[in-house]
């Protein structure tokens, strides 16, 4: 065994803390989560941003220069 193996087996290994699973559901937990990591290692890699993207900027609405602590009540 190497040391990949070895990380390889802690990063797969789980504890259950509570309850008491049958072992079918024990079986089907290891079956979702080997898919899950199963299908993150084939994903490709996450590009880059682009350096030039394209900014929308929201309209500018013109606000009083004051509003008064109870305005929203009146």
């Amino acid at each position: 065994m190497t040391a990949d193996d070895r990380t390889a087996l802690a990063l797969a290994a789980m504890r259950i803390t509570k309850g008491n699973p049958t072992a079918q559901d024990v079986a089907a937990l290891a079956v979702l989560l080997a898919s899950r990591l199963r299908h993150e290692a084939q994903a490709p890699p996450p590009q880059a941003p682009q350096a030039e993207g394209r900014v929308e900027k929201l309209p500018l609405h013109p606000r009083p220069s004051f509003t008064a602590p109870g305005a929203w009540a009146s």
